[in-house]
């Protein structure tokens, strides 16, 4: 995006010249093309595969959107081509899928068809449970929210590249997500201020859970997919975390959650439930897949919590309850630069470098690009250095316009040629910066310490 593109986008949106959705439109029509432009000068913008030119289509029986642009790491997930990412708002195509079984399909499965869907919300806590239906939320007031949406294990490939972290006692185990795992959307959503007008809550509830049931090894099974938010947290941001039926402005996609996903903006992936069909609102709390032998910290730095004498357990036993759970993201910065990989256990068949492979790029005056978030705060800054030396501030492209937005960020370099480390620092608006190492936990979760970008600059 253009200096002058982008002072006029601040001095429109400063003015309320523009609302926000024409804004982000017009935002990914000017990233999309600066993007094309860029491609074709800056050489590690690599196909995926190396294959040259754009990458084939790819579809997928686990899946129903053509995943050509993503990096296949197994099959249930899909990784995004981060050294690719250039726009604001994420294209849909490039978006990442994190699913613990292949995608529930209208065709094949009545409860995710909008036609049949029904969301039962119930419980103990409230007074008076309801039932709705997908044309019930299409008439209920909705809000956009623009919002980062990332998996828990996002930079799992960091534990073992730059930590080594293969071999007990301290062995991550997981995806190789790398950096791909994430990715930002605008949302359009029925509040949970609004549903939660419906219901109305009793004074003593505790924990919501928001369960899929549906999202199973085989279409038309019950499923162990979902995941609990304290009550105190939603009531909280009562108008931000809600009920989404839109991204980017489409209907969600079936691999994204459709016909409608829990949003829990700030949080791991995890907790903003895709195919949503049941909130249930207790006294007690839930302890269930996602919150205990998935996406919990497990580790020496992570006391378990001891559960409830009448907390609810789904799928899972008090004895699955080892760790902390994951909730909100850490604070991430990252180039759009392809990472080297040459420890972790399983590589992408398609990634665009060989194991041990070093990214080439010319040498001499350049600009590097990234992104940086923090969603509990919103990003301050981003600062870069080369090969251990002093740190230069980056250039903020984007506004913050709220904290759960990513950042772009640009910095001027003049590399020699030769190998260099490049790293990146993020710092948010309460003056916390990234750290140089996070504390081991056996799920290789919450990866936030300072990324190193191996380059060979020839």
């Amino acid at each position: 995006m253009s200096a002058s593109i982008d002072r006029q986008i601040h001095e429109a949106l400063r003015s309320g010249g523009i609302d926000r959705r024409r804004f982000f439109a017009g935002a990914l029509a000017i990233g999309a093309t600066a993007g094309a432009n860029r491609a074709m000068a800056e050489p590690h913008r690599l196909p995926l595969g190396n294959a040259g030119g754009a990458p084939p289509s790819r579809f997928h029986p686990s899946f129903v959107k053509d995943v050509g642009s993503l990096t296949d790491l197994n099959a249930t997930n899909q990784g995004g081509a981060w050294w690719n990412f250039d726009t604001y708002i994420t294209p849909l195509e490039q978006f990442y899928i994190r699913n613990e079984y292949p995608t529930p399909r209208p065709e094949r499965d009545r409860r995710v068809d909008p036609r049949f869907w029904r969301l039962k919300v119930h419980g103990d806590a409230v007074e008076r449970p309801i039932e709705l239906s997908y044309d019930d939320i299409l008439r209920m007031p909705s809000r956009s929210i623009i919002s980062v949406m990332q998996c828990a294990g996002n930079g799992r490939s960091l534990f073992w590249e730059q930590q080594d972290m293969l071999d007990a006692p301290q062995k991550v185990s997981g995806n190789g997500w790398g950096l791909g795992g994430v990715g930002l959307a605008e949302w359009q959503y029925v509040p949970m201020s609004h549903i939660l007008g419906l219901v109305g809550l009793k004074p003593g509830a505790k924990s919501c859970l928001f369960w899929s049931g549906v999202d199973g090894k085989a279409p038309n099974t019950e499923s162990d997919t979902g995941r609990p938010t304290p009550i105190s947290e939603i009531v909280d941001r009562a108008d931000d975390i809600g009920l989404a039926f839109k991204m980017n402005g489409r209907p969600l996609l079936p691999d994204h959650g459709a016909p409608v996903r829990a949003l829990v903006p700030g949080w791991a992936g995890g907790a903003s439930t895709k195919w949503l069909t049941e909130i249930k609102i207790a006294s007690h709390d839930f302890w269930v897949r996602l919150n205990t032998i998935g996406h919990a910290n497990i580790g020496p730095a992570y006391p378990a919590p001891t559960p409830g004498p009448n907390d609810e357990f789904r799928f899972v036993s008090p004895s699955d309850v080892r760790g902390v759970p994951v909730t909100w993201h850490p604070m991430r910065s990252m180039l759009t630069v392809p990472l080297v990989l040459a420890k972790q256990p399983t590589m992408p068949p398609n990634y665009p470098l060989a194991r041990g492979e070093v990214p080439v790029m010319a040498a001499g005056p350049q600009t590097l690009r990234g992104y940086a978030w923090a969603p509990q705060a919103g990003v301050r800054r981003v600062d870069v250095r080369v090969n251990g030396g002093l740190w230069q501030e980056a250039r903020l492209i984007d506004p913050q316009l709220n904290p759960y937005t990513w950042r772009r960020f640009e910095v001027a370099l003049d590399p020699q040629p030769g190998e260099a480390i490049i790293e990146t620092r993020a710092m948010d608006n309460r003056g916390q910066v990234q750290p140089a190492n996070v504390p081991y936990n056996e799920g290789g979760y919450d990866f936030s310490a300072i990324p190193k970008f191996r380059i060979r600059f020839a």
